[in-house]
């Protein structure tokens, strides 16, 4: 399918949502009615609607983590209990994955939740309810065991966090800091303790407020950031730390605020993004 900017726009403003892994379709999970649904775009049109749970949160964030092997969504009930669902093939329906954790992974009810792969495991972020920055590996049969301490102070706002598998092996978590203005990123090597550094693309959102954003690469060095802030405005931080407005998105349209031909090339730039959406770095 060919991706727009408005596609990839609205992936950031809805619960979660990928790019299939032959790059034909793209999952979006949204709610309706108070039910949690994916729904296949074909760049054209809905062409399918699966149920996925009534046992949801009014406003969540989710993570949907997608491999050759895998599709998993992972999103908070009504009660913000962490909760994941697991793509049958066979009987094309999501069940439930039980999660088996020492305790109840309860969330902030305005915990975002992002993820990424790691080898054969799932890792997943969230702020519990005393707001504390959360890290779980999640394995095939549902077995949760917790990650190092990713921050020593508790966030004074819920955050805006964004994970991916770097190339050279590191899990690294991303975060927008909402006093500094700055993204911060937590850098793990699956050994040692987190690292908390600025971000190579720290300081580039100006005074812009994140809602949501996505790393563009699995680079270490690519500094490449898109994002949405609180006022709709479409942000992109390009390869050498410069921000660009490339418009704005409200109820599903995109407005460019830049010349046709820069929007042709920062789309050509972000074709790969839609794939980081579903956290599986390609090999």
């Amino acid at each position: 399918m060919e991706t727009t900017l408005e596609d990839i726009a609205y992936l950031l403003t809805i619960p979660t949502g990928a790019l299939s892994r032959d790059g034909s379709t793209m999952y979006f999970v949204v709610v309706d009615d108070g039910v949690l649904v994916e729904k296949y775009w074909n760049g054209n049109e809905i062409v399918r609607q699966y149920f996925i749970s009534e046992d949801v949160a009014e406003s969540p964030s989710a993570k949907y983590l997608l491999s050759d092997d895998v599709r998993r969504i992972f999103f908070p009930s009504a009660e913000n209990v962490l909760q994941c669902y697991q793509w049958d093939e066979d009987e094309e329906e999501w069940d439930e994955v039980t999660l088996q954790a020492d305790n109840t992974l309860k969330i902030h009810p305005k915990s975002k939740i992002s993820g990424a792969f790691n080898g054969d495991d799932q890792l997943i972020f969230f702020q519990d309810p005393s707001g504390h920055l959360q890290g779980l590996r999640i394995d095939q049969s549902g077995k949760c065991s917790a990650l190092p301490p990713l921050l020593a102070n508790t966030p004074k706002s819920p955050l805006v966090h964004t994970a991916y598998e770097a190339d050279d092996g590191p899990i690294h978590v991303l975060y927008f800091d909402g006093e500094t203005k700055v993204i911060r990123d937590l850098k793990w090597d699956g050994h040692s303790k987190w690292q908390d550094t600025i971000a190579n693309s720290g300081e580039c959102f100006a005074n812009h407020e994140i809602s949501s954003f996505v790393k563009t690469s699995s680079s270490e060095q690519d500094p490449g950031l898109l994002a949405i802030s609180t006022n709709n405005i479409v942000l992109y931080i390009d390869s050498l730390c410069q921000m660009v407005e490339l418009g704005t998105f409200d109820r599903k349209r995109f407005a460019a605020a830049t010349s046709e031909e820069c929007i042709n090339e920062t789309l050509t730039l972000l074709k790969s993004v839609v794939d980081k959406f579903g956290g599986k770095r390609q090999k």
